[in-house]
C-alpha cells in the first residue's frame, strides 16, 4: 500500500525541525507561488512517484525529506530555533537554486542570462584599451589592437568566447 498523505508546507517544515519527517519526497500543487500555506503531498517510496503524484493533484517535485533537514539544519545555523518563515526561506531558496544562500534573507540570484551578460562584461572590460598605434589583424577591422593580442576588444573577445561580441567601444 503506498504511503502518503496531504499537509501544509509549514508543517512539513515544523515536522523537519522536530525530527519527525518521515523518509520520502514531498511534492506541490503548484509550483509558482509556494508560501507556507501551500498544500503538499509527502509520498513515501514509490516507483513512478512523480506520476503517481502528479494523479493525485500534485506535479510539482519539492525535495527530499534529507534535503528538507538539510535547509533546516542551514537555519538553525542562522538561528538557534529559527521562525517559520526562516525554514521556509531556507526551503525555497534550495529548491529554486540548489544552493544555500550566503546569509539568511540574502536577495535571490540574478537569473542565469543577467549573471552570463556581466561575466562577458567584466571580460570585455578586462581586455584593456586598444592601441591606435597597432592596427587590428582581423581583416578589414580598422580598431586599433589590444595589449598582449593582434586584435582589436571585439575580435579578441569573439575569438576566445567563440560567439558574436555584444558589446561595442569603451563600455
Amino acid at each position: 500500500m503506498t504511503q502518503y498523505r496531504e499537509t501544509t508546507l509549514r508543517q512539513v517544515l515544523r515536522e523537519a525541525a522536530s525530527g519527525s519527517l518521515e523518509d520520502a519526497w514531498v511534492y506541490l500543487r503548484e509550483s509558482g507561488d509556494v508560501r507556507l500555506g501551500s498544500e503538499c503531498l509527502v509520498l513515501g517510496d514509490v516507483e513512478e512517484s512523480h506520476e503517481y503524484a502528479a494523479s493525485l493533484g500534485f506535479p510539482q517535485e519539492g525535495l527530499d525529506s534529507a534535503s528538507i533537514e538539510d535547509c533546516v539544519g542551514w537555519a538553525k545555523q542562522q538561528e538557534p530555533t529559527p521562525s517559520d518563515d526562516l525554514l521556509f526561506y531556507a526551503f525555497r531558496y534550495y529548491w529554486l537554486f540548489d544552493a544555500f544562500p550566503a546569509y539568511a534573507w540574502a536577495p535571490d540570484p540574478p537569473p542565469p542570462h543577467e549573471v552570463k551578460h556581466f561575466l562577458a562584461l567584466d571580460f570585455y572590460r578586462n581586455l584593456g584599451r586598444e592601441r591606435p598605434d597597432v592596427q587590428c589583424r582581423h581583416e578589414g577591422c580598422r580598431n586599433g589592437a589590444i595589449e598582449h593580442s593582434v586584435l582589436c576588444r571585439r575580435h579578441h573577445y569573439e575569438m576566445v568566447k567563440k560567439e558574436p561580441c555584444p558589446f561595442e567601444g569603451d563600455v
